[in-house]
């Protein structure tokens, strides 16, 4: 991930306010940490954990840093295979032919989708995502926050979601327009961290996903549902996969070296098993939209 440079700091003040909870609206939460100087709390109400104060332009920042900068340049056969193989799942929900990509990044998915016959679309704010779908030959990009896109209702038989839910300031009111822009019988995928991942309770505040000036809202399984069903949601299959080590500062960013941790010997082996479990530190949500 591109993070900001001193120039770019520059261009926005860095300021910060108060938010209520973004997914019941409480005022009221216990501070779990800070990292950085950014309070990560909980929320007693639902229990969500996202970052208060949090930056007041923080979707601002998100047009030039953040995760719309992110992804590979070239993709390795491998890195293809993988996009073929979950494309495939979209398949069974093909009526409309249209498939919708939420912070598509650098495009290869939708660039992907297109090559399959799909009419792909694209919901981006960041400018270097935006140059990289039109090099792909992505015509229908639709430049606004991801909380901001409208629709006429069932416009889509499946939209995709990828590493970005956890980067807005309302992921309610985003997904209160997924749940309108899908068809009935359409699909959802959707991809984030877990906050309850084996992964950050063994690393901590150090864990590598959190980085409060971007990652301002950390789900689990039990807050992505709740989520997902406060919008209209039934149908939902939540899973999880990975563990990791690693840990890493942001500001300035660097990886923060452990010379041994006792379960790196069994790293590869928990790697493949923690799948069959709710600690994966990458959760993947399918939801369909009852017919």
């Amino acid at each position: 991930m591109r993070h900001l440079s001193s120039l770019e700091k520059n261009q926005l003040p860095l300021e910060i306010i108060q938010t209520p909870c973004p997914l019941c609206g409480s005022s009221d939460y216990k501070i779990l940490f800070e990292k950085e100087g950014f309070r990560h709390v909980r929320c007693l109400g639902c229990e969500l954990v996202y970052v208060n104060p949090r930056l007041k332009f923080h979707t601002d920042f998100q047009t030039f840093s953040g995760t719309g900068s992110m992804g590979e340049e070239r993709l390795s056969n491998a890195q293809i295979w993988r996009i073929c193989k979950e494309l495939s799942k979209f398949d069974g929900y093909r009526e409309l032919n249209r498939l919708l990509e939420i912070g598509p990044g650098k495009g290869w998915f939708l660039s992907m989708a297109k090559l399959m016959g799909w009419d792909a679309w694209a919901v981006e704010i960041n400018a270097d995502a935006i140059e990289s779908l039109k090099k792909k030959g992505i015509k229908n990009i639709i430049t606004c926050s991801a909380e901001d896109y409208q629709t006429d209702s069932g416009s889509f038989d499946a939209i995709r979601i990828w590493d970005v839910i956890e980067h807005l300031e309302s992921p309610k009111r985003m997904m209160e327009n997924v749940f309108k822009a899908l068809r009935p019988g359409g699909l959802l995928r959707l991809s984030t961290t877990n906050f309850n991942s084996l992964s950050r309770v063994i690393n901590g505040p150090d864990w590598v996903y959190l980085n409060g000036a971007d990652h301002i809202i950390l789900f689990d399984s039990v807050t992505i549902r709740k989520l997902l069903l406060s919008v209209g949601f039934r149908r939902l299959c939540v899973r999880t996969r990975s563990f990791n080590l690693r840990r890493k500062l942001y500001h300035p960013e660097r990886d923060i070296n452990v010379r041994f941790h006792p379960l790196t010997p069994l790293r590869k082996i928990i790697d493949e098993t923690i799948k069959f479990s709710s600690f994966g530190h990458q959760m993947i949500i399918d939801a369909v939209k009852d017919a």
